[in-house]
Formats: C-alpha cells, structure tokens, sequence
C-alpha cells in the first residue's frame, strides 16, 4: 500500500513566496545571497549565493502541489528529503512520504529557517511510528547548510533509511568532474548494485550513473570548466549517492525535458546502504553543507 496524502497546507500564509508556482520562503540578503525553501517538503529549490549563481537544479516540467487540496507530486530538484525510505529500497512509496507533505513553519529569520513534520493519522497507516523530523536552513556568505533530525518520539525502535537528495545544477555534465571518492566502494545501482570501488581520480559523467558510495570522505569538490569549485560536505550521514539519469532514462521521466541530464548531478548526503535503528527517545542528526572554494 503507497501512502497517497491528500492534506491541505497548515497555513498558507506562513509561506508567502513562490516559486514556479510552488509556495514557500524566501531568504534572501545582501551579504548571503538567496535562498527558496517549499512548504512542501521542506524543500530547498534554489540556492544563489553572492555570486547570483543558481546553484541548484530544478526541472521546468515538475510536480508538486501548488494548491491547498491536491494530491502531491514530488517535486523534480532542488533538495528532496528521503524519508523514512531511500528509493525503492523498501516497502514505501519511492523515497518516502516526507517530499510531498507540506511540513509546518517553525522559525523564520533572513538567513535561518526552520520546518517540522509529526507523524499524523495518514503516516501512521503506512509506517506505523511516531516521529518528529526538524529540517533547518542555514544561509552564510558563499554557504548553504541543511541540517536535518529525526526523533523517535515513540516507546518502541524503528528502522529508516533518508537522503539529502541534492540536484546541482551544471552548465554541461560533460565539462563537470567529481573529486573525492577514488578508493571507496560503492553500490552500482545500474548492475544490481553489485559493490565495485571506484578507480578515478576524478569521476566523469558520460551517461547514467547511479552510485551508494559507502563510508566516503566527509568533503567533495564539484569542478567545472569557467566555474570556481563547488564543496559539498556532510556528517552524520553514513553514504553519499551520486545519480545522473543519463540521457535514455531522462527521456522516461515525464517531469524532466529529455535534454536536462546534461545540466544536473545528484550529490546526495545518505544512510541508504543500511538502515538506521533508532531507539525510542533517541535523535538522529545529519547534515549537507554547500560552499564555494
């Protein structure tokens, strides 16, 4: 059974901003840039930092609810959370309920926001556990950090798997490279997930890649051709996933233009290759920092 919620937003008027349509909050400043988090999912869709550059990708032909009432379609870029699932990696719906709830307004402030999402009768029907999850955004100079905890707020344990799923826009993926995770193993998705150890230095993105790298380096760096390099750094999260869908899966993805792989790479903080156990009264905490070198 997929969870298919169908709840209003809690209030509207805490998200004011819009973006393609979807409602959410603006954080823009002049020392940190701009930022738009969704009230769905708490979704961070863009990112431009001093430099006005939009660090984020977001398909033109996405979903999502952009009315009090509908059905929620996930929303294609920007920052997806996975939760309480990764993938298909379970019997949830793909990647979890989390990324099409609307979560509710906590903290705002210029340069900090922070959402909440409690589970609720139509989460409990599907994965049977209480829980509090808290994301907070955090906008500095030239940095975007997203913090995300999960508390079981239950008597019993529960099991969960969860990404930071990260769309990073690039002109081409063909000029980008991927520094970092020479010598880590990882599941390859597009074999099985048979675990291989990657080779390169530097990782290209000729055509479809779809990567769980377990226990990687804390820090990466993005490179592109004209571009000064993108960090991209995470802890507490056990794995990092790298996923392009190349051009023959873009063109099956009704929610991206077919010519859009070339323009974004997934670099997602993760605990997908095992779950997490998290004993009742217990917080789990993890985060993904953007920056620029």
């Amino acid at each position: 059974m997929h969870l298919e919620p169908t709840p209003p937003f809690p209030d509207l008027a805490a998200f004011p901003d819009l973006l393609d349509g979807l409602p959410g909050i603006r954080l823009a400043t002049d020392a940190t840039g701009q930022a738009f988090v969704a009230a769905q999912g708490a979704q961070v869709l863009s990112w431009r930092p001093g430099d006005g550059r939009e660090r984020l990708y977001l398909s033109a032909a996405t979903g999502g609810l952009r009315h009090a009432g509908e059905k929620a379609a996930a929303i294609r870029g920007g920052m997806p959370v996975c939760l309480p699932q990764f993938s298909d990696r379970g019997p949830l719906v793909k990647h979890g309920f989390a990324r099409n709830l609307p979560w509710t307004l906590a903290e705002c402030s210029d340069d900090t926001l922070v959402l909440t999402l409690r589970d609720d009768q139509a989460s409990l029907a599907q994965w049977p556990y209480p829980f509090l999850a808290t994301l907070t955004v955090l906008q500095e100079p030239d940095s975007l950090e997203v913090r995300l905890s999960i508390a079981n707020t239950g008597d019993q344990p529960f099991a969960f798997s969860t990404a930071l799923h990260t769309y990073l826009r690039v002109d081409d993926i063909r000029n980008a490279r991927l520094l970092g995770l020479q010598g880590v193993s990882y599941q390859d998705a597009t074999d099985h997930c048979v675990v291989k150890t990657q080779q390169e230095a530097q990782l290209a993105i000729p055509g479809e890649v779809d990567r769980v790298y377990m226990a990687p380096p804390a820090s990466l760096q993005l490179l592109e051709h004209g571009h000064a390099p993108l960090q991209i750094s995470q802890q507490g999260f056990a794995d990092t996933v790298v996923w392009n869908p190349g051009p023959d899966k873009a063109r099956s993805l009704p929610d991206m233009p077919d010519h859009d792989w070339q323009h974004m790479l997934c670099v997602e903080a993760a605990c997908a290759a095992a779950p997490v156990t998290l004993p009742a009264g217990a917080i789990w905490q993890g985060s993904q920092r953007l920056s620029l070198a």
